[in-house]
């Protein structure tokens, strides 16, 4: 077996104990290890794990971005579940969740600089999250809003074009 493949069997295997031994305990009737409270502890730990394996070795943008997005996802909602925020508060909060993925294909495109297509995916969440953020905050009215969403075609010619310079970058 390859060292890579080893290296990711003792990861996921030292998560899954750990994830059965936390769930074991909140069954067994410990409060601090309560599901409703803690779950997104098991996003974030697939996320950490699934980084680390994508940083190895040979580089994989997927599994890093993958990594970013559910790491970054747990540790938003635990912060409902934890902390201050509320679900309610998800009616506003809402497009934190896109700038994530903004944040996620940022990281990505870092890995391999070649994935042009991450970089533009990137741009494209950061600004549709950034704009629904504003909306939810009343930032921005909801007239305007309309008007924009009208050009939302923009965004598929956006990712096309994207792909199209990630495939001349690559026969380059």
């Amino acid at each position: 077996m390859e060292e890579r493949a080893r290296r990711n069997n003792i990861l996921w295997g030292v998560f899954f104990i750990l994830a059965g031994i936390w769930l074991g305990l909140g069954l067994l009737g410990f409060a601090w290890a309560r599901m409703e409270h803690l779950w997104p502890i098991l996003p974030i730990g697939l996320g950490v794990v699934s980084l680390i394996s994508g940083l190895r070795g040979e580089r994989d943008e997927g599994a890093v971005w993958f990594g970013v997005a559910a790491t970054l996802v747990g540790l938003f909602f635990l912060y409902i579940t934890l902390g201050p925020a509320e679900w309610g508060d998800m009616r506003r909060l809402w497009p934190i969740l896109v700038l994530i993925g903004a944040v996620a294909w940022l990281v990505a495109w870092i890995v391999d600089l070649r994935q042009v297509s991450n970089l533009v995916m990137a741009l494209i969440a950061a600004l549709v999250g950034a704009l629904g953020l504003a909306f939810t905050f009343g930032r921005l009215e909801a007239e305007l809003g309309q008007r924009l969403l009208a050009f939302w075609p923009v965004i598929l010619i956006l990712i096309g074009l994207g792909l199209v310079i990630q495939f001349l970058v690559r026969q380059a």
